[in-house]
C-alpha cells in the first residue's frame, strides 16, 4: 500500500502542473486579448479626440486652462465650451441654440466683419455725436445768451414805449373832450353833406341829361358836317397840286435811240437846259403814265431810267441804267426828274432821316446825300421844319417811332431821350399836316427814286 502511494504522487503532481500550466496560459491569452481590445478602444479615443482637438493642445495654454475649468465644474471639456457657447448665444441673441449667422445677424455684422469692429466703429460714431453734442449745447448755450440780451433790451425798449404812452396819454386827456365834441360836429357835417350831394346829385342828372341831349345834336351835326366836308374835299382833291400831275414832272423827250447800242438814247435836253453828266431820268410812255396810285400810296415808275453821260448844246447822250423786261426805250417817249426843271429851280423841304442803303437804319448822313443829289440835280434845298409858300416838294423820311413818355424820375437820359423822341415825332406829323393842308407834294424815299429816275432800286 505504502509503495502503491509513493508511485501516484508524482503523476499527481505532474497532473496537476499540467492543469496549472494550461490554465496559466489560458488566463495569459486571455489578458492579452483584453490588452489588445483596451489598446484599440484607446487608439480610437485619441482618434475621436484628435478630432475634436489637436493632441496636447489640452495640456499647455489657453487648452490646459479650458481643461482646468471643465475638471474644476466637473464637466468634460466638450460639455464645458458647449454650455459657455449656449451662454453667449444667449447673451447676444436670447437664445441657447443661436448659431454663428444668428449671432452676426443679430449684431448687425457686415461680411468679413468682426463684432469687435462694429463695436468700435459705434463707440466712434458715439464719440464723435457726443463731441458735436458738446459742440450743439455751446452753440446754444450762445443764443441763450443772445436771446437773454436781445430780451433784455426789448424789455428795456417795451419800458421805454410804456412810459412814452403813458406821458402821450397824460397828453391826450386834456384834449379828449374836445376830440369828442369835433366828432360830434363831424357827424353833423357828414349829414348835411350827404343832403347837398343828393341835391347835387339830382341836379347834375338834369343837368346831364340836358348835355346828352345836347351832344347828340352835335354828333348829328358833326356826322352832317363830315359828309359836307367829305364831300367838299373830293372837289378840292380834283384840282389838288400831286406828284401824280404828270403835265409838271415832263422834262423832256427821247429824240432818238442809237442803231448800234440800244442801251444809249439822246434827250432833248442840252447844255443851255442846265443838264450835265450823271444826272438821271425816269421814262415813261408818254406822260399821262405818270400816275399816282393811291391803293399802295406810291408814284407809278417809269418803264426804264436813264443816266446823261454826254452833254451837247441841245441835245445829251444818255445810257439805260434799267427797263422792264421786253420794254425798248423808243423814239417820243418822254423823261421825266422831280427834281430837275429845264425852265424853274424846284425848292425842296429835306425833313427827318433816311434810309437810303436800305440796311434797316436811318441816320443823318443819308439825309445829307438826298440833300446833295437835289443840288446836283439843280433843285434849291430849303433848311427848316416849317413848310414856307415858296416850298414846291417835302421830302420826308422815315416816319419816327411814337415814343413812350417816360417819368421825369426816371433815368435822365432816358427821360431826354423820351423828349427828343417825342419833339422829332411831334415835328414830322405837324410837318406833313402843314404840307397836306398846303395842298404841297410830299415824297418819300420811295416817290424820290422813282421821280429821279434813279437806277438802284
Amino acid at each position: 500500500m505504502a509503495i502503491r502511494s509513493s508511485s501516484s504522487g508524482p503523476l499527481i503532481a505532474v497532473v496537476v502542473f499540467v492543469i496549472l500550466t494550461v490554465l496559466s496560459m489560458a488566463t495569459a491569452i486571455y489578458f492579452f486579448t483584453e490588452l489588445n481590445k483596451s489598446d484599440a478602444s484607446a487608439a480610437e479615443s485619441k482618434r475621436a479626440l484628435s478630432a475634436v482637438v489637436d493632441p496636447g493642445y489640452l495640456d499647455q495654454e489657453p487648452g490646459a486652462a479650458i481643461r482646468q475649468a471643465a475638471e474644476g465644474e466637473k464637466k468634460s471639456v466638450v460639455e464645458f465650451l458647449l454650455l459657455k457657447n449656449q451662454e453667449l448665444a444667449a447673451v447676444v441673441t436670447g437664445e441657447l441654440s443661436a448659431d454663428a449667422a444668428a449671432v452676426r445677424s443679430a449684431l448687425g455684422l457686415a461680411a468679413e466683419e468682426s463684432a469687435k469692429q462694429a463695436i468700435d466703429s459705434a463707440r466712434r460714431s458715439a464719440t464723435e455725436a457726443a463731441a458735436k453734442v458738446v459742440e450743439q449745447q455751446q452753440v446754444v448755450a450762445q443764443l441763450t445768451a443772445q436771446v437773454a440780451l436781445i430780451q433784455a433790451q426789448a424789455d428795456a425798449t417795451s419800458n421805454a414805449a410804456n412810459e412814452k404812452v403813458r406821458e402821450l396819454t397824460a397828453t391826450i386827456d386834456p384834449y379828449r373832450e374836445s376830440t369828442e365834441q369835433a366828432l360830434a360836429s363831424i357827424e353833423e357835417l357828414k349829414t348835411a353833406l350827404t343832403l347837398a350831394r343828393d341835391a347835387a346829385k339830382s341836379e347834375y342828372t338834369n343837368q346831364i341829361e340836358e348835355e346828352k341831349k345836347k351832344q347828340a345834336d352835335l354828333v348829328a351835326a358833326n356826322q352832317t358836317l363830315t359828309a359836307r366836308m367829305g364831300e367838299l374835299q373830293r372837289q378840292v382833291d380834283q384840282f389838288r397840286l400831286k406828284p401824280s400831275d404828270p403835265a409838271i414832272l415832263v422834262d423832256g423827250r427821247i429824240v432818238d435811240v442809237s442803231s448800234s447800242n440800244k442801251d444809249q438814247v439822246f434827250l432833248s435836253l442840252g447844255s443851255k437846259d442846265r443838264v450835265r453828266p450823271g444826272m438821271t431820268f425816269e421814262v415813261y410812255s408818254d406822260a399821262a403814265a405818270i400816275m399816282y396810285d393811291p391803293r399802295t400810296d406810291r408814284q407809278t415808275p417809269g418803264y426804264a431810267s436813264v443816266e446823261i453821260i454826254k452833254v451837247g448844246d441841245t441835245t445829251s447822250t444818255a445810257r439805260v441804267t434799267r427797263k422792264a423786261p421786253r420794254k425798248s426805250v423808243a423814239k417820243g417817249d418822254v423823261i421825266a426828274n422831280a427834281v430837275y426843271s429845264p425852265t424853274y429851280q424846284y425848292k425842296f423841304l429835306v425833313h427827318g432821316k433816311f434810309d437810303v442803303d436800305a440796311d434797316g437804319k436811318v441816320t443823318d448822313g443819308e439825309s445829307d446825300y438826298i440833300k446833295a443829289k437835289i443840288r446836283d440835280w439843280g433843285g434849291i434845298v430849303i433848311d427848316g421844319d416849317v413848310v414856307t409858300p415858296d416850298v414846291d416838294f417835302v421830302v420826308v423820311g422815315s416816319v419816327p417811332p411814337k415814343p413812350h413818355v417816360r417819368s421825369i424820375a426816371a433815368d435822365d437820359a432816358a427821360y431826354a431821350a423820351s423828349l427828343e423822341a417825342g419833339r422829332a415825332y411831334d415835328s414830322y406829323t405837324a410837318l406833313v399836316n402843314s404840307a397836306s393842308a398846303a395842298q404841297i407834294p410830299i415824297l418819300n424815299w420811295n416817290r424820290f427814286q422813282i421821280l429821279t429816275g434813279a437806277p438802284e432800286r
